[in-house]
């Protein structure tokens, strides 16, 4: 019996080990946002869907997925929402996490909070900035940046603004998502979160936009890795230059889905392991033709800085600056 009891401890801690891993999924869903992640403790995590449905439900029923513990919209744009209609559709969701900001450009959004609202067992959050996200006991959640509170947006900077960041902490290593949050929240959440913004990888906000990813806001992630989701040949643009050589001045290595999904595997804490990146291949811009180089425009600033941005107003509310 002594022998057999030995066994099962070692088969039990030997699973536990294996599940103690924190896995994420950088997806490959065209110019759009959806990341996956499986948590130690079995449950699972999705940001954002992409543009369209068929990308995720592919990605997701290839990982033998039938729930979902927590779907994370960041803000109503379609390139983060649509992809959720078929989230919706084709597995269980336990929980939905939404911001209060509603794009009057659009009737989508609302369809899918509906989906969501009508998901049997499922419950509606709206998280504030400094809330912690019960998601797993042996990993911090800590939400940086909300529109908690109901805002009419009126234009597409103040809907990215509004855009539900999360940074989530496990095994010394920081993972910060950025949905599409432009530089007036960065510089607010610099100045209010300071070295809480610490983060291995990063994930660039606004596809790698010029107006996102500034200097200042670099200075206090310092990330390791950075991953720009886009998709290629996009009519944006993006990533935009500016940004990519702001993250390579800091040091950051650089990955991109459109070379495919991106996945980085943080393991068990144990001494003298680290993150593992598996993916394709760094991201390695192509040089553009002198013709169009010579006039190519640059911003005289970093990016824009909205004064009166709702989603500030918010963010220096629930978490006033020290």
């Amino acid at each position: 019996m002594t022998k057999l009891a030995g066994l099962i401890s070692l088969l039990l801690l030997t699973s536990s080990n294996l599940r103690a891993q924190l896995n994420v999924y950088y997806v490959n869903v065209g110019q759009g946002d959806a990341t996956y992640i499986e948590l130690p403790n079995g449950h699972n995590v999705l940001i954002d869907g992409g543009p369209a449905g068929a990308p995720i439900e592919k990605f997701l029923k290839e990982k033998g997925v039938t729930t979902i513990d927590h779907v994370l919209l960041t803000h109503p744009h379609s390139d983060h929402y649509r992809g959720l209609k078929k989230v919706f559709d084709s597995f269980s969701v336990k929980h939905f996490y939404d911001t209060k900001a509603e794009n009057r450009d659009a009737a989508g959004d609302n369809n899918l909070r509906e989906l969501a609202a009508a998901e049997p067992g499922c419950r509606t959050h709206f998280p504030e900035p400094g809330d912690e996200l019960n998601f797993d006991s042996r990993v911090t959640v800590k939400v940086l940046n909300s529109c908690y509170e109901p805002v009419i947006v009126h234009n597409n900077d103040e809907n990215n603004d509004c855009s539900l960041v999360v940074r989530f902490y496990y095994n010394g290593t920081g993972l910060l998502f950025m949905g599409d949050a432009e530089s007036a929240i960065e510089n607010a959440m610099t100045r209010i979160f300071k070295s809480g913004l610490k983060s291995y990888a990063l994930k660039a906000g606004h596809h790698g936009s010029r107006y996102s990813t500034t200097e200042k806001f670099l200075g206090r992630v310092q990330p390791e890795v950075a991953i720009i989701s886009a998709g290629v040949g996009n009519s944006y643009g993006h990533p935009h230059k500016e940004a990519i050589d702001r993250l390579l001045a800091v040091g950051a290595q650089i990955f991109s889905t459109t070379n495919g999904t991106q996945t980085l595997f943080i393991p068990a804490p144990k001494k003298g392991e680290a993150p593992v990146l598996e993916g394709l291949k760094p991201y390695a811009p192509s040089p553009l033709p002198l013709t169009v180089k010579d006039v190519v425009y640059v911003p005289p600033v970093e990016a824009p800085v909205s004064v009166n941005s709702p989603a500030l107003g918010q963010l220096i509310e629930a978490v006033p600056a020290r």
